[in-house]
């Protein structure tokens, strides 16, 4: 069993994107099945074979514990933590199809040994292969600051998600060309110094030199954050995104006869 973990920050476009996913599947005849693990998602694009409201709700929650938006939201996926028997059963009832799971934005609950990491471990174990697939607004691109905390937020899932991921940037139809660099510096990092300058360079963070400069090197040191652009309208750009996150998960491999056939293949 195969699928792709579909996480990122609330709006950065996680549930469009699984829409996509949908509507690509179906044209290519790729079986699927979409499951929506966000509690406080009701406007999907998409219609969900597996909700987690089905279990619980955000609402529900915060009516009979009087809890707070994101503390509901915690409690939900502790739920489904000790519930994550639940959702396997689902995904073996459905056979052999490719799961797509559409994540809850809140970046707490991907702390290591966090809510959500137990429940993809869980999974894991059960012989499911996931990968990660972050979305990051591009947006955020126009401003230094911004982006890195962008860029700080996808080394910490990446860290602490222990699975293949792959990260985009979305939105990418709607990315200035006007900016100080275009998209494929923020896509490839390739000097982390010139990020530097461009943060040295905010009004306020001028004086914060050192710590901008430690910031960037943990990004450096790491060395593992980069960002594929992403527009959900272009199929081209959708094709590419599907093609790594079938490499990561290893689905790819079952579409060859011969692994040998594979390994030729990707030295041609």
């Amino acid at each position: 069993m195969y699928g792709v973990l579909v996480i990122g920050a609330p709006g950065a476009g996680k549930s469009t994107f699984c829409a996509g996913l949908t509507d690509i599947f179906t044209q290519t005849e790729r079986p699927f099945l979409t499951i929506n693990l966000d509690p406080a998602n009701d406007t999907m694009a998409y219609q969900p074979d597996v909700n987690i409201t089905e279990l619980i709700t955000v609402n529900d929650v915060m009516d009979r514990l009087g809890l707070g938006p994101n503390g509901a939201l915690k409690y939900c996926i502790e739920t489904l933590g000790k519930n994550s028997e639940w959702l396997l059963q689902k995904i073996e009832a459905n056979g052999k199809k490719y799961i797509i799971v559409d994540c809850p934005g809140q970046l707490e609950l991907y702390k290591s040994e966090g809510e959500l990491w137990q429940v993809i471990r869980h999974l894991e174990k059960a012989g499911v292969r996931l990968c990660a697939l972050h979305l990051a607004d591009s947006l955020y691109c126009s401003d230094p600051s911004k982006f890195i905390s962008v860029a700080l937020s996808t080394l910490a899932t990446m860290v602490t998600m222990e699975m293949p991921q792959v990260n985009c940037l979305s939105k990418a139809d709607l990315f200035s060309a006007d900016g100080t660099y275009d998209l494929d510096f923020f896509s490839y990092l390739p000097d982390v110094n010139k990020l530097l300058d461009l943060l040295n360079e905010v009004p306020g963070l001028e004086k914060y030199r050192k710590l901008n400069e430690s910031i960037c090197g943990v990004i450096s040191d790491f060395d593992l954050v980069s960002f594929v652009p992403l527009a959900v309208e272009s199929k081209e750009s959708m094709m590419k995104v599907i093609q790594m996150v079938d490499a990561a998960n290893g689905f790819s491999l079952t579409e060859q006869g011969d692994i040998r056939e594979l390994i030729l293949n990707s030295k041609s």
